[in-house]
């Protein structure tokens, strides 16, 4: 493992931002919380407010303070021969605080879910060869899982990318498919629901999932029967506010869920993020410019809203960072 090294935050990305019901306005972002070299797999907010970052390019994953202080929780990774050996996440992509403090992640090319104890250990919780099927723990089989996220009851729900479906893994380690079946798009209950490359999920308190269903440029919503509903945007997608289905998406990778059912989406290919009321209507609250986009949001306990977002820069060497988009509301 290299050490943690400092990265330069001196980058500026520029891009309009704002908090309540504004129009959005141009800001510096170039005092984001924290900044480094990479690409943003996955973002999670703690209880205390801190955040967790993972780098899907150098296999490491940050815990970053209120004040930007960032500390490696999983240190960069000098190699990436190791691939295969060990429970270290290779390819850390979606992130999720566990009821027991451990961090779940989604080891997108180990196809697996892993699990980072607060002593710092690591284990395979579910999964660990490409495929498809469901059971206990690491019997279960993922392709390229993205996104991790918990329900109330203890259940970790997964955004299985590559199979298109939503899977779940109970409190005991076995799982099952919520919904899902085949590339494609359509609503109906359990496996003739049908998702185009789902990368992120989030879980109301209500027990319903919402699914960013990227490759459909649309948010899903799961009940707790399995029945799913398209909630906003839908194929081919667009860019530009509106209501439910009026709501113009393109790839969006991110998504996270208030205490008040408000969304708030990482529109990713609109280089934006856009809350949706819980009245179905959607209000832009960030915009980036130029080849810059947002990758996933996250809400803080004191329910401010912190994305991270990435950048073609010098050389064309992939930048990312993490920023506040709306102070709480």
């Amino acid at each position: 493992m290299a050490p943690l090294v400092e990265t330069s935050r001196t980058e500026t990305i520029q891009c309009r931002t704002t908090g309540g019901d504004a129009e959005p306005s141009d800001v510096d972002c170039s005092d984001a919380l924290f900044s480094f070299r990479g690409h943003p797999g996955g973002v999670a907010a703690g209880s205390d407010g801190t955040v967790w970052v993972s780098d899907s390019l150098s296999a490491a994953i940050w815990h970053v303070a209120l004040d930007g202080t960032a500390a490696p929780v999983i240190a960069p990774s000098g190699s990436r021969r190791l691939g295969g050996h060990g429970a270290t996440p290779l390819t850390p992509a979606g992130l999720a605080i566990a009821p027991d403090g451990s961090l779940y992640v989604a080891d997108s090319s180990e196809h697996r879910i892993c699990a980072v104890a607060p002593d710092g250990s690591i284990r395979v919780v579910a999964g660990g060869a490409s495929g498809y099927r469901d059971g206990p723990g690491t019997e279960a089989r993922f392709r390229y899982p993205h996104d991790v996220a918990f329900a109330s009851d203890g259940a970790c729900y997964v955004a299985d990318t590559g199979n298109d479906r939503i899977r779940r893994i109970a409190p005991d380690g076995v799982v099952t498919t919520v919904a899902g079946s085949i590339y494609d798009y359509g609503d109906g209950r359990g496996p003739c629901a049908r998702f185009r490359r789902p990368a992120a999920l989030d879980v109301g308190a209500d027990g319903a999932c919402y699914v960013a269903d990227t490759g459909n440029n649309a948010i899903r919503r799961i009940d707790p029967d399995g029945v799913v509903t398209t909630l906003a945007g839908e194929p081919p997608g667009g860019d530009g506010d509106g209501t439910g289905r009026g709501i113009g998406l393109r790839w969006p990778t991110g998504i996270t869920v208030g205490a008040d059912d408000t969304i708030s989406v990482a529109d990713h290919g609109n280089g934006a993020v856009r809350r949706i009321a819980t009245d179905g209507e959607s209000h832009t609250t960030l915009r980036l410019s130029g080849l810059r986009w947002p990758v996933g949001v996250a809400l803080r306990s004191e329910g401010a809203l912190v994305a991270t977002g990435t950048a073609l820069c010098d050389l064309g060497h992939p930048e990312a960072c993490l920023m506040v988009v709306e102070d709480a509301l």
